[in-house]
């Protein structure tokens, strides 16, 4: 797998989301707008942005030989429901119509919480966004 190499704003946008998802758990739609200073939320954008946290941690995860949980799992919709994507890619269901059930969520979010190294994911997506702002 090569490096994803997004445009430079959705770099930025993914680390201050990873930022967010790390010191809260969790983030909805309507935060990430919030949180991103949009004065209306840009759907595109922020599945973008996001997206690169998720492509990110699976280069990673190739990289470095080991497990990376997918973090963007806990970006949550408007409704507080794990995404199409999330349910299938990660959760292994069928979508929408059948979200993954409270034990396995909590069984993800126990993976998380244990890996050791999300301080050096979070130092690499910080220097990726500032290198990407000062081009």
């Amino acid at each position: 797998m090569n490096k994803p190499n997004p445009n430079p704003k959705f770099k930025m946008n993914a680390y201050v989301i990873l930022l967010h998802l790390r010191s809260q758990g969790w983030t909805n739609t309507a935060e990430i707008w919030k949180l991103l200073g949009w004065d209306q939320f840009y759907n595109g954008m922020a599945l973008q942005s996001y997206g690169h946290i998720n492509e990110m941690l699976m280069y990673l995860s190739e990289q470095w030989g080991e497990d990376i949980s997918r973090i963007n799992a806990f970006v949550f919709s408007h409704k507080t429901e794990c995404t199409d994507y999330i349910c299938r890619e990660v959760f292994g269901t069928s979508g929408a119509d059948e979200q993954p059930r409270p034990k396995e969520i909590a069984e993800h979010a126990a993976k998380i919480a244990a890996y050791p190294k999300w301080d050096k994911i979070v130092e690499i997506f910080r220097r990726e966004a500032f290198e990407a702002a000062d081009k």
